[in-house]
């Protein structure tokens, strides 16, 4: 039953990443904790989210903006390895918390300021060490990494398939370190090989659903997942 209830959330969570670009492992994740525990759920979405998001980021190949992947990719890799650091050393139910409450602030800015305010460039790499730090502490840069992307990637393709390459590599990282670290356990190499085929038909899914959302209801969408995902920060943290 509790991998039922996995695969479940695991399906609806990579169909929303597939339409947004991101938010899928954050949806995943307190579900998998919860059934499977953390080391062996932050192991299975680190593979999937590899798989998943490299597969729709090599389907849409043309629409990847190179230089900005490189940028995110390079800024976000030194400073998750510093988050990955502190995950040893400070109380991070504390921290979820007040990332939680962040990302919530974000996402309602967001939907009740109708005029958009540009941060400065320096703001902007401020977010991305921010969103590289987080990734490397909780796995959940994605919710931070979303301010920078919505004002550098303003076309909503250019946006997921970016940020869907960005995830790629990331996890992919993250994936030889668990890999290493001893995580990927005969249970856990199971739970891959059952998510894969979901994983496939998600991405394909959410692949044509966002093919019918237009610009502007994209960008609400995306900042009702910032809500959804501090939400769920602070109820499971």
């Amino acid at each position: 039953m509790e991998k039922a209830l996995f695969l479940a959330a695991f399906f609806f969570a990579y169909t929303v990443q597939a339409i947004t670009g991101f938010a899928g492992n954050i949806f995943a994740m307190p579900v998998g904790t919860t059934l499977l525990g953390l080391a062996p759920t932050v192991a299975i979405l680190n593979a999937m989210g590899f798989f998943a998001c490299g597969l729709l980021a090599a389907l849409n190949w043309r629409d990847i903006q190179w230089r900005e992947l490189g940028k995110i990719v390079g800024t976000m890799m030194v400073f998750m390895v510093v988050g990955i650091w502190l995950d040893t050393l400070m109380p991070l139910h504390v921290l979820l918390k007040v990332y939680g409450a962040v990302i919530i602030a974000i996402g309602l800015k967001n939907l009740l300021v109708r005029q958009q305010k540009f941060l400065p460039e320096w703001a902007l790499w401020a977010v991305l060490a921010l969103a590289g730090l987080i990734q490397g502490m909780f796995v959940s840069g994605g919710a931070l990494l979303v301010i920078y992307a919505v004002q550098k990637l303003r076309d909503r393709q250019q946006f997921r398939i970016t940020l869907s390459a960005t995830w790629g590599v990331l996890n992919l990282v993250y994936a030889l370190i668990a890999v290493r670290q001893g995580h990927f356990t005969g249970d856990v190499l199971q739970m891959v090989a059952m998510c894969v085929p979901l994983a496939v038909v998600a991405t394909f899914l959410g692949n044509k659903l966002q093919k019918r959302i237009s610009q502007e209801k994209f960008l609400r969408l995306t900042y009702v997942l910032l809500l959804c995902i501090g939400t769920v920060l602070l109820a499971t943290s």
